[in-house]
């Protein structure tokens, strides 16, 4: 009985050791595979970071090429408005010149008429 009772045990211990081992195997390939997708995502992270950093830049630079393209769009616009004043007040000193044109030409038709009586 005591043989029994001493091989019983060995199994118990046997299966113990056997169930400690499959799950500490099990626990290190859980680990290993938590390991794994941290450092996944852990680089996932600096990629994104990265491309965030050159976005930033990036887009500093395009607010900047705005800025300058507004302020280069108001000098036109000021420039534009000063030419079309311009080109009005020399559209108004032609008709002027039109109209005293005009005058001169029937002062010159009627001294004309008034010679040939």
């Amino acid at each position: 009985m005591e043989d029994f009772n001493k091989n019983q045990a060995i199994f118990i211990l046997v299966i113990l050791n056997l169930i400690f081992f499959i799950s500490t195997v099990s626990l290190g390939r859980q680990v290993h595979k938590n390991k794994t997708a941290l450092l996944r995502e852990t680089n996932l992270r600096f990629d994104l970071e990265a491309k965030d950093a050159e976005f930033s830049k990036t887009l500093g630079k395009a607010e900047e090429k705005i800025k300058t393209l507004e302020k280069s769009l108001e000098e036109e616009k000021a420039l534009y408005y000063e030419a079309n004043k311009n080109l009005l007040e020399t559209k108004e000193e032609l008709d002027k010149v039109n109209k005293l044109k005009e005058k001169l030409e029937e002062n010159l038709k009627d001294a004309l008429v008034k010679n040939k009586k």
